[in-house]
């Protein structure tokens, strides 16, 4: 793995806390680059602290392989993403809270409304770990982790239910901008009113065109210098 992904991987858990995405108990994690089953995460920290020295590698069963660490008890759900889709790179949960509640039951999917709301894609699923019993609503099993790999499907994001989301990409920038903009897109239709009646949104071939225009590596690379600023030091 190379040092400047690293580098990335702890900015990108920082500005995601700066930015109110990531809270005390979310994180990133990166797929490896030498040996794909594996990936790195940090070890268990408030993702504003992360430092690529706080980065370990874990398996495919989401035990981290340094045991002398504590570790997130939701690594296995990146562990069975990365499994379940090879084309992802970058899988980041959170639970900000603009997105909650598009995540009770009987609420409205969650549709792009502005413009650069449209990176996270027309459909974002919702997955309820209900079926697997009250389990502190953690996706700590690598039977959980593989229901809502199934349950993303070929979608940038997932929703869970009364607990967050989990977006992914094919790199840290791509992964990040979603993250930021699917948020905001929650919090603008909420502001609308969208949990309690229809508002006007963007159509489902305006999200197409528009995240296709927007999800280019000069797009993606201009909104991550934007959004790590102030934080390299």
């Amino acid at each position: 793995m190379t040092e400047a992904i690293l580098r990335d991987l702890a900015l990108a858990n920082r500005l995601l806390a700066r930015d109110g995405i990531v809270d005390d108990f979310g994180h990133v994690a990166h797929r490896d680059l030498e040996n794909p089953e594996r990936f790195w995460l940090s070890r268990a920290l408030p993702s504003n602290r992360v430092t690529p020295g706080d980065l370990r590698l874990h398996g495919p069963d989401g035990v981290c392989e340094d045991n002398s660490v504590g570790t997130y008890s939701e690594a296995v759900l990146h562990a069975r993403v990365f499994a379940a889709h090879p084309d992802v790179q970058v899988s980041i949960h959170h639970h900000a809270r603009p997105l909650l509640p598009f995540t009770m039951p009987g609420a409205p999917p969650l549709r792009p409304v502005f413009h650069t709301g449209a990176v996270a894609g027309w459909d974002i699923p919702v997955w309820d770990s209900a079926p697997f019993g009250a389990g502190g609503m953690l996706v700590d099993t690598v039977e959980k982790g593989d229901s809502l790999a199934a349950c993303l499907g070929q979608s940038r994001a997932v929703l869970l239910r009364g607990h967050g989301a989990v977006v992914v990409g094919p790199d840290i920038a791509t992964a990040v901008m979603v993250a930021i903009y699917m948020v905001e897109n929650a919090a603008v239709a909420l502001a609308a009113g969208a949990t309690a009646r229809p508002v006007p949104g963007l159509s489902r071939e305006e999200v197409a065109e528009t995240a296709r225009r927007l999800l280019t590596p000069n797009t993606v690379a201009r909104v991550w210098a934007g959004r790590i600023a102030g934080l390299e030091g």
